[in-house]
């Protein structure tokens, strides 16, 4: 942590073997582990379960600062004495422990970053550690973080899917982003050595991340083709809307434990209790869309470049904000909450040649969504009503439209009273569940001369029952049980000193999204038939047999080199459709509902291997690829017919490289990420699952982001930092089955960051 320019938690995780990640908006926000992404993958802080802000599991990592943590350790085998719901592996941050310090702390970190696009060097960020041994019994540190980043980013987009010809059938948008994002953290760690057999300890891990964001859309629909052009077309009618959404959002992880080590007996005992919390606050939101209704107005497009496609009016009208009226004005009060508390106790002995270990660990975790919006209209306004604004668009042949004020636009949520009020949406998008997991398990850990054997087995019993509504406020409830048998078998042979062979086979799972399986319905009768959308309580977790194979070399403190293959048995992995016929939790459809459902086997196999090979004159090379042979997800139909597509959001191949010279004062440091494209998520032509298709799903292109750093160590105290990021500004894009079909294109610009840290003490 702290050798790259990586200022989020999932941006340090990347450099690692097998791991990639997913950008919002530049910055590293999910974790991807061996092509499982985040909601399928484990994270842990100190030993707590860290849960998330957000509807469903994934975790996000761009609030977690990387001056907060210590270490990172990511997990990609399981042992039976680790939780079993990480389809792909489990990461655990670590603070500072108090026990290693012999002197006290004190270190000082300041920096500000310079972004291209915002043109302004005001990001900075701030971070303060102090730690000390009080006593020969008694130690702490306390860790602080502060800051703020400006970000500017440019946009293109096309809703669902473009026609069977190739010709854009859907709205096309551009965008423009104006955020600053404030993130605050604390953490505090103590440790009290009761004798020399006993130790206490507590942990507290707080974050609190604020988006302050400005969105402006410039968007054209309902596109009515009438001329066909190489590139583009003619359509005789074009409908504008420009939308302005102003909104505040804060994002809350926390995770707090205390726990115990004693030896007693020649028994060594440990047990902690843990309480973690995450909460999405998305209750400051104003959204305000104005619409030429005018259906006379047309215009052509043109995508001879595909991600920057040009829309030229025949009217000037249809960007007149005289002509735009006010369409629509929304209220967003919601909240997302996840907490859960946990208790584990564990009991470790040596007999023999051998060590066995067996424990016990009781969670329990709920989560709450409750989205409130309202709806109103403005008679009479238009755009021109609310002091349109002109944007500098920097993509040549492009015109961005003009867009409302942003703080009109915002002081209408306090002064609603000339507004229309049409409609509340209240408890649609509700629910809570409730999810208990108890768990056993038992280990040896076994000394065979040149080898090392962990085997043992785990059990996990899971009881959901989560609660919502139908689309009358009528309540709907479901429940399911669910028991786990994980056993586990872990090898590591030593060849000689240098080499090592290591095999490991477990289980694993990953249990559904909340969202997923809540039960909020909504219905359409008509006449005999039946369609809706549904929430299925009904899925299964994703179960995997797993299986691991590596070679390792070392040759001293920095040479390393590594070759392994890897394979992921996994049923029930899990797919957002739309299907013509299905019973769930009890209400059956027959002419189609949107829901959630588990697809057949699935089979993973991958190839990995990582090179680091340093010289004594200070220069050194690092190198790890993951390349996947096998990456296939089965769906079977009522018909008996099968569709077989990639698994979602598994890219075949990932590479991190590094090149660099760290002797005397001077640490340099050159880095690539290189992530290939893969499947973002399913679509559908005609409304079933069964007309899915590679052409109609949505994919990401391939990314490629070089990076560098270098320090200056002035003496022990004081080091001076530079750092680029995104060096050659690379975008994100996401395109419909090919590479030149449009649906979204980002560009964030580089970023250049000057920063110094100090530090005093701190030996351990």
């Amino acid at each position: 942590i702290g050798d790259f320019p990586d200022t989020t938690a999932a941006e340090a995780v990347r450099r690692l073997s097998g791991i990639s990640i997913e950008n919002d908006q530049g910055e590293g926000r999910y974790v991807t582990i061996r092509g499982m992404s985040s909601e399928l993958n484990a994270f842990a802080i100190n030993g707590a379960s860290m849960v998330a802000p957000e509807n469903g599991r994934s975790v996000l990592l761009d609030g977690v600062p990387t001056e907060l943590l210590e270490s990172i350790t990511v997990s990609k085998s399981l042992t039976p004495d680790q939780d079993a719901d990480s389809l792909g592996g489990r990461i655990e941050f670590r603070t500072k422990n108090p026990s290693d310090l012999k002197d006290t702390l004190i270190k000082f970190k300041v920096d500000t970053t310079y972004n291209e696009q915002t043109e302004s060097a005001a990001s900075p960020r701030i971070s303060l550690n102090y730690g000390t041994r009080v006593t020969d019994q008694f130690a702490h540190v306390l860790g602080l973080t502060y800051s703020e980043k400006e970000i500017v980013s440019y946009n293109n987009e096309t809703g669902y899917g473009w026609d069977s010809d190739g010709f854009m059938d859907d709205d096309y948008e551009m965008r423009y982003y104006d955020i600053t994002r404030n993130r605050v953290g604390l953490t505090y760690d103590a440790d009290y050595l009761v004798s020399d057999s006993t130790r206490l300890f507590g942990n507290l891990f707080w974050n609190q991340y604020t988006d302050e964001e400005l969105r402006w859309k410039d968007e054209y629909g309902k596109i009515d083709r009438i001329e066909d052009l190489q590139d583009g077309l003619v359509s005789s009618r074009i409908r504008h809307d420009a939308e302005t959404r102003v909104r505040e959002e804060v994002r809350t992880i926390w995770a707090a434990n205390l726990g115990f080590e004693t030896t007693t007996n020649s028994w060594m005992i440990d047990g902690q209790v843990s309480y973690s919390f995450a909460e999405e606050d998305d209750s400051d939101n104003a959204d305000v869309t104005f619409r030429n209704y005018d259906k006379d107005l047309g215009g052509t497009f043109n995508w001879s470049d595909p991600q920057r496609p040009v829309v030229t009016p025949l009217d000037p009208n249809l960007r007149d904000p005289a002509s735009m009226e006010f369409d629509e004005a929304e209220f967003e009060d919601s909240v997302s909450q996840d907490s859960e508390v946990a208790v584990s106790l564990n009991f470790e002995r040596e007999l023999g040649n051998q060590v066995i270990k067996f424990g016990g660990k009781y969670r329990s975790r709920e989560k709450d969504r409750d989205n409130n919006k309202e709806f109103y209209s403005f008679d009479g306004a238009t755009m021109a009503d609310f002091d349109p604004q002109t944007l500098a668009w920097p993509w040549a042949g492009q015109t961005f439209g003009q867009q409302a004020s942003p703080s009109m636009i915002y002081a209408l949520q306090n002064n609603r009273s000339q507004l229309t009020f049409e409609e509340a949406e209240t408890f649609l998008e509700d629910f809570v569940t409730q999810e208990d997991i108890f768990a056993i398990y038992a280990m040896s850990t076994m000394d065979l001369g040149s080898a090392r054997l962990v085997v043992g087995a785990r059990y996990e019993n899971t009881s959901m029952e989560s609660k919502a509504f139908d689309q009358d406020g009528t309540p709907t409830s479901a429940d399911k049980d669910h028991s786990f048998f994980a056993p586990s078998v872990t090898l590591k042979y030593s060849l000689n000193e240098s080499l090592a062979l290591r095999a490991a086979a477990w289980r694993s799972l990953s249990r559904p999204g909340f969202s997923e399986t809540a039960p909020i319905l909504e219905l359409d009768i008509n006449g005999d038939d039946i369609s809706g959308k549904y929430g299925n309580p009904d899925l299964e977790p994703y179960e995997a047999t797993n299986f691991d194979l590596a070679l390792e070399y070392y040759n001293g403190d920095f040479t390393y080199a590594s070759a392994g293959v890897f394979r992921k048995d996994i049923d029930n992995a899990i797919y957002a459709t739309i299907q013509k016929n299905a019973t769930i939790n009890g209400v059956s459809f027959n002419d189609g509902v949107e829901t959630y459902i588990n697809a057949d086997d699935s089979t993973l196999t991958g190839l990995e291997a990582s090179v680091q090979y340093g010289l004594e004159n200070g220069l050194f090379v690092a190198v790890n690829v993951t390349h996947m042979l096998d990456n296939e997800s089965t769906f079977s139909f009522e018909d008996s017919s099968q569709y077989t597509t990639s698994f979602r959001k598994l890219a075949d191949n990932a590479a991190n490289f590094s090149v660099g010279y760290d002797q005397g004062p001077w640490d340099v440091r050159l880095a690539m990420n290189y992530r290939s494209s893969y499947l973002d998520y399913l679509a559908d032509e005609e409304g079933d699952i069964d007309s899915v298709s590679a052409e109609n799903s949505r994919f990401t292109d391939d990314h490629t982001q070089w990076d560098l750093t270098a320090k200056y160590k002035v003496n022990k105290q004081l080091t001076l930092k530079f750092e680029a990021i995104n060096i050659g500004d690379e975008p994100e894009y996401y395109f419909w089955g090919r590479s030149d079909r449009l649906s979204q294109y980002d560009e964030y610009g580089a970023s250049y960051t000057l920063g110094l840290t100090y530090r005093l003490g701190g030996k351990s």
